[in-house]
């Protein structure tokens, strides 16, 4: 498995990096940054939200010595309301969750905007035992239901890569709520 100071970028952001339309991107939860200093190579420019001190650090540090617009914030993710603004072209999160951010995400996404996620299905809880609590796992279909408001373009779950894992891409609509589902059939 991946170390949280990985800096390969997610497959899932690479494989799709010609759906989304360059702009303001944020990454919640950045970690050390690999995907927010991916997206920021590619001209996207990047807020990553973290609270681990050296992570952000890191990702400040790193980001400025190759010239990459992106800013990694201090920020308590468990506070109310703790994303900046609304408006961005990408929102992403990988391997997050707190239930209560995804209003949030949803409403910092544009019309015309793609939030990408990726993180633990219950199954990686429940046949290894990781992460330890199953909280921090996606049950079956609960990701894709809280999407079904927007345009559902990718969505997959099961096991990839060593681990039990569900990834959406959805892209939010303007007054319409999407509902069509591309990618892998449930």
């Amino acid at each position: 498995m991946e170390t949280h100071r990985s800096q390969e970028p997610s497959a899932l952001l690479i494989d799709h990096l010609a759906r989304f339309q360059k702009g303001k991107a944020l990454e919640v939860a950045c970690g050390y940054g690999r995907n927010a200093l991916y997206l920021a190579a590619q001209g996207f420019e990047v807020i990553g939200l973290e609270r681990d001190p050296e992570a952000i650090a890191f990702c400040n540090a790193e980001a400025a010595r190759r010239g990459l617009s992106f800013s990694a914030r201090g920020v308590d993710l468990e506070r109310p309301n703790p994303i900046p603004g609304e408006d961005y072209a990408l929102v992403a999160c990988f391997y997050y969750l707190d239930r209560n951010l995804i209003p949030d995400m949803k409403r910092a996404v544009r019309p015309g905007g793609h939030l990408v996620y990726e993180t633990f299905l219950i199954d990686q809880h429940e046949r290894f035992g990781k992460p330890g609590r199953k909280e921090f796992c996606w049950g079956h279909n609960e990701l894709l239901r809280l999407f079904l408001d927007f345009r559902v373009l990718y969505y997959f779950e099961g096991f990839k890569g060593e681990r039990w894992i569900v990834q959406l891409i959805a892209e939010r609509q303007g007054s319409e709520a999407g509902g069509r589902v591309s990618g892998r059939p449930e």
